[in-house]
């Protein structure tokens, strides 16, 4: 699912500032962990990408929280707002706030609101044809005050990128390797790793990833097991 969510940020060579995305994916999957109970997501994001490098979006998706005492919990929706900039034609940073919603969660007693806000700071680069086109990506949230009250908590993660091949068959947007590692730690919980490595392919407005992921959680439902991530997405504008 992050595939599609970040492909539909980068807002990359943009004609319009306006950009959507709709989304299908096998189960939607937040830094390793289950947010549709292993289940099939819908998920679709609109965003506004200002010349300046502003830019904000709304970004909302079907969820299942039964797994963690909550089964009133049916969508969330992430509201964001940040600024990009680009140091160089190779790299570029961004910094942006995101609040995630979820307006119909109704939480295990003595469990806190899920909702909760994110600062967070990435910075991708590019290696060039020297390296292969391999692009590197790295990101660090904190929140204040994380989802069920777990206190503060960041999460660091890194990513790469290889551009297999420009066009392969029918796939004329062509065919890229990526993974990703991250680290998770809470003030209130245990911390947890998690990553994932996966094949996306790209044609016209339509890209399609086959995405293997999993965390180093052992006390947890079945939603934290390793799992194959299928996701097909579309996008318009931008």
């Amino acid at each position: 699912a992050g595939f599609a969510a970040t492909a539909a940020a980068d807002g990359k060579g943009a004609e319009s500032p306006w950009s959507f995305n709709f989304t299908v994916t096998s189960d939607y999957r937040f830094r390793g962990i289950s947010q549709s109970d292993d289940d099939p997501a819908l998920q679709a994001p609109v965003e506004y990408n200002d010349p300046s490098g502003f830019f904000a979006n709304a970004w909302g998706s079907t969820i299942d929280f039964s797994p963690f005492g909550d089964p009133d919990a049916s969508f969330e929706i992430d509201l964001t707002a940040g600024y990009r900039h680009a140091f160089s034609e190779a790299t570029e940073g961004t910094v942006k706030v995101v609040y995630y919603w979820y307006p119909d969660s109704d939480p295990p007693p003595f469990v806190d609101d899920a909702d909760y806000v994110e600062l967070i700071a990435g910075l991708t680069h590019d290696l060039g044809p020297d390296m292969a086109n391999v692009s590197l990506s790295g990101e660090i949230a904190y929140s204040p005050e994380y989802s069920g009250g777990l206190g503060d908590a960041f999460a660091i993660t890194g990513g790469a990128a290889y551009p297999i091949i420009p066009t392969w068959w029918v796939f004329n947007k062509g065919v890229e390797a990526s993974a990703h590692l991250g680290h998770q730690s809470f003030d209130e919980g245990p911390d947890c790793a998690f990553w994932d490595l996966g094949v996306s392919a790209g044609v016209d407005m339509f890209t399609f990833d086959v995405r293997y992921v999993d965390t180093d959680i052992d006390a947890c439902p079945d939603v934290c097991d390793a799992g194959l991530v299928l996701t097909a997405s579309v996008a318009f504008g931008g």
